[in-house]
């Protein structure tokens, strides 16, 4: 079932990172229906590509891309 802002929980986004952009993963979704914001967890890579950790971070749904 999608969500208000038309991401379901487990879509795969990309989301603005810097001057590229990263593949995300949806965990939720939350606020107003007018302007959601989409908490989503994102890999952080060190400097040979390798994935350190993961994070989640909030944007607005407007600032992400569906991937695909």
């Amino acid at each position: 079932m999608a969500t208000k802002a038309g991401y379901m929980l487990g879509d795969q986004v990309l989301v603005p990172w810097g001057l590229d952009e990263l593949v995300g993963v949806v965990v939720e979704v939350y606020g107003p229906s007018g302007s959601p914001s989409v908490l989503v967890e994102v890999p952080v890579h060190g400097a040979s590509g390798e994935t350190l950790e993961v994070t989640t971070v909030s944007f607005p749904a407007a600032a992400l891309k569906p991937v695909g």
